[in-house]
């Protein structure tokens, strides 16, 4: 099949103002002609009857003279009858045909009966009836052309001028969605209008701003978990090949081969975690635990993962949060693991535990470089680190804050951070206090 050819729509918007231009000027011209009612016909009438009235009292003779000189001039037809319906005298032959029933019970309370282009009058002494009926003027071709044409061209330069505003924006907004859509990530349509244009506009710009940001973030994901996992694979290649050749001299090397795994299977789980959670039928399996229990966990796990490191801890509380216990660990331990990338390892770490209404906040805080207003407000983008250099020195492929946030919203709570460039950054991260604990804080 053959496309459907398109039409601009600026010829739409022209061929749809020029309808209703012309069917309101056809209503103003051709209404008026067609409609009977009396007060359309009640001045002709009054002139009829008040003719009938003079031609009842003169003589017939003057009658017939005065008919023949009104007779040019009538603009209608005009039939007179007496009282009995015999002709007197008639404009036109055949006479107009007499006055009906319904119109001869009008005349009895009024002076006339005015019909669907038809009027009949009594004289006042009720010795002569009038028929008349007007003739209906040609259509006034010299007045509505001339008009027509007029309105058709103000129609058209109004469309024309309306249509290029609402057209050119519309034509680069679809200009930038092709040039997007082809790769250009950098197209945006830049519309400063104060309308519903300029909306869509922004809209489109603030879209293609974050599709660009999560793009280039996914492409910067190939290239960490790339680099991610060349190093442990590298380091498990060469234990492979030592052991191949001398078992004894790969002992050690081998001992780390699990650490290895470990650090491989924690980037696939934390990318799968993320991915889970971003689904819009993500579901946790939510148990009681003790709040204590968990930080104690948190705080065990830190001091394993990074020996010589203080970690210091506020007071126990022994309240009970609905939660899954191995993500909201998770999200701790992301929390924590930050602190002491970004930190100077003589400076310890706090993990502290602050009940705050119904919620139970996990604050962690450190003293190191801190972020930028700009920072924190991309901080929880997935796979976004603050610069590749300090994202080499680090590790990580940027899925440690964006996986807490998730993990804390999914169980109804929420990551916040506050930060100021070399004064470190404290992490806080509040969950909903089960029924239980709320009891157990009343």
């Amino acid at each position: 099949m053959s496309p459907r050819p398109r039409g601009t729509l600026a010829v739409r918007i022209y061929a749809f103002s020029a309808g209703i231009a012309i069917a309101v000027m056809a209503a103003l011209l051709l209404l008026p002609r067609f409609i009977g009612s009396p007060r359309y016909l009640e001045p002709q009438a009054a002139l009829v009857q008040n003719m009938v009235d003079r031609f009842s009292t003169r003589d017939p003779h003057k009658v017939a003279e005065s008919m023949a000189r009104l007779q040019q001039r009538l603009k209608g037809a005009l039939t007179l009858y007496d009282p009995s319906f015999h002709v007197v005298r008639s404009t036109v032959d055949p006479p107009l045909s007499v006055p009906s029933p319904g119109e001869l019970s009008d005349l009895e309370s009024d002076k006339w009966s005015i019909g669907w282009g038809r009027i009949v009058v009594r004289a006042d002494d009720g010795s002569m009836l009038g028929v008349y009926e007007p003739t209906r003027p040609g259509f006034p071709w010299h007045f509505v052309l001339p008009i027509g044409a007029g309105v058709l061209i103000v129609v058209g330069a109004a469309s024309l001028w309306f249509s290029r505003r609402l057209v050119r924006p519309l034509g680069e907004l679809a200009s930038a969605a092709r040039r997007f859509g082809g790769g250009d990530t950098g197209a945006r349509v830049d519309l400063h209008r104060d309308d519903e244009l300029g909306d869509v506009g922004k809209a489109f710009d603030d879209m293609a701003g974050r599709t660009a940001t999560l793009i280039s973030s996914q492409r910067q994901l190939m290239a960490d978990v790339s680099h991610e996992l060349r190093t442990p694979l590298a380091r498990i290649r060469v234990a492979l090949e030592l052991a191949a050749e001398d078992p004894v001299a790969a002992k050690d090397v081998l001992a780390d081969v699990g650490t290895d795994l470990d650090e491989i299977d924690q980037l696939i789980e934390d990318i799968l975690t993320t991915a889970r959670l971003d689904s819009d039928h993500a579901e946790i399996a939510t148990r009681p635990l003790a709040v204590g229990e968990l930080a104690k966990r948190a705080a065990d796990r830190f001091k394993a993962r990074h020996p010589g490191r203080v970690l210091e801890r506020g007071p126990a509380d022994d309240r009970e949060i609905e939660c899954d216990p191995v993500l909201l660990r998770r999200a701790l331990d992301n929390l924590l693991d930050n602190a002491a990338k970004y930190s100077d390892v003589d400076e310890p770490v706090k993990l502290e535990v602050h009940p705050n209404g119904t919620l139970i906040s996990f604050e962690v805080v450190d003293h190191g470089i801190g972020m930028t207003p700009e920072e924190l407000e991309r901080a929880f983008t997935p796979f976004w680190r603050a610069d590749s250099s300090r994202a080499r020195r680090t590790g990580g492929v940027g899925l440690g804050l964006a996986l807490a946030r998730r993990i804390a919203r999914a169980h109804g709570g929420d990551v916040t951070l506050a930060s100021s460039p070399g004064r470190g950054t404290t992490a806080r991260l509040e969950i909903p206090l089960s029924k239980l604990g709320l009891e157990g804080s009343s």
